[in-house]
C-alpha cells in the first residue's frame, strides 16, 4: 500500500514537473508577462498565499461546501439506487432524467438553477449545482457496482440473516467500494470544479472562487491565480489519496475482525 502511494506520488510529481516545463518554454515563446508571468513570480505569489490565514479560510469554505454537497448527493444516490436494484423498473423510469443530467454542460445547470432560485441564495445555487452533476454519476456508479455483486453472496446471507445495518457494512459496502472507488475519487475532483465555477460566477464571500474571481479583475497579471491553481492541485493529490488510505484501514480492519472470529470458532 505505502509503496503504491509512494509510486503514484512519484509519478504525480512527474506530470507536474512535465507540466511546469511545458509552461516555462510557453512563456519564454509567448513573452507576455501579464498572462504568463515568469516562474519566480508565481512561486512568490504562492507564497505569499501560503502564509495568509485567508486562503486557509476561503479552502476550508470551498471543501466545505463540496463535501456537503457530496454528502447530500451519496445518500439521494445510495437511496436511489438501492430501490433501483430490488425494483429494475424504478432504474429504467430514471434512466432518461439520468442522461440530460450528464449531458447538459455545467454552465448551463449553474444558470438554470441560479435563474430559478430568483438569485437571492447563492449557497443554494452552489448545493444544487453540484447535487446535479453528481447525483447522476454517483447514483449510477452504486447501481451498477450492486449489479455487479456476485448473486452466490448475496443467496448466502439472504438465508443465514436479514437485511440489517450489519450486514450492510460487512457485506454490501465491502463488495461495493472497490467498484466505486474510482467514481468517489472523480466525484470529488468534479464537485470541487463545480463548486470554484459556481463561487467564481456568483461571487460567493470567502471562498477560493470568489478570490480567484478578485484576482482576474485585478492589474497584477496571472500570478496569483496560477498559484490558487498550484495549491488546488497539491489538495486534488490529498483528496485522491484519502479514499485508498480509508480502503486500506477498512481491509485491516475486515481481516481483524476476521481473525477474531476464527479464533472464536477455535475456541469453541
Amino acid at each position: 500500500m505505502k509503496n503504491k502511494i509512494l509510486k503514484n506520488i512519484s509519478l504525480y510529481a512527474i506530470g507536474l514537473l512535465i507540466l511546469i516545463l511545458i509552461y516555462f518554454i510557453a512563456s519564454i515563446i509567448k513573452n507576455d508577462s501579464y498572462f504568463l508571468p515568469g516562474i519566480d513570480l508565481i512561486f512568490k505569489s504562492f507564497i505569499e498565499l501560503i502564509i495568509t490565514s485567508n486562503t486557509y479560510i476561503s479552502l476550508l469554505m470551498t471543501l466545505l461546501n463540496v463535501l456537503i454537497s457530496l454528502i447530500i448527493a451519496f445518500i439521494f444516490a445510495i437511496i436511489f439506487a438501492s430501490i433501483a436494484y430490488r425494483f429494475n423498473k424504478l432504474y429504467l423510469i430514471l434512466k432518461p432524467l439520468m442522461s440530460i443530467l450528464r449531458s447538459i454542460p455545467i454552465i448551463i445547470i449553474i444558470n438554470v438553477i441560479w435563474y430559478l432560485l430568483m438569485m437571492e441564495n447563492k449557497q443554494l445555487v452552489l448545493y444544487f449545482s453540484v447535487f446535479s452533476v453528481l447525483f447522476p454519476i454517483i447514483y449510477e456508479a452504486i447501481y451498477q457496482a450492486l449489479t455487479a455483486i456476485d448473486k452466490s453472496y448475496i443467496d448466502v446471507y439472504k438465508i443465514n440473516s436479514n437485511l440489517t445495518f450489519y450486514i450492510i457494512i460487512r457485506v454490501y459496502i465491502p463488495l461495493v467500494f472497490e467498484s466505486f472507488k474510482s467514481s468517489l475519487i472523480n466525484s470529488i475532483g468534479l464537485g470541487l470544479k463545480i463548486a470554484l465555477s459556481v463561487e467564481f460566477i456568483c461571487s460567493i464571500k470567502d471562498t477560493l472562487g470568489y478570490y480567484i474571481n478578485r484576482e482576474l479583475k485585478g492589474y497584477d497579471g496571472f500570478s496569483k491565480t496560477y498559484a490558487y491553481l498550484i495549491i488546488l492541485i497539491i489538495v486534488m493529490l490529498i483528496l485522491e489519496i484519502i479514499p485508498y488510505i480509508i480502503g486500506y484501514f477498512y481491509k485491516k480492519y475486515q481481516k481483524k475482525m476476521t481473525l477474531k472470529k476464527i479464533e472464536e470458532l477455535e475456541l469453541d
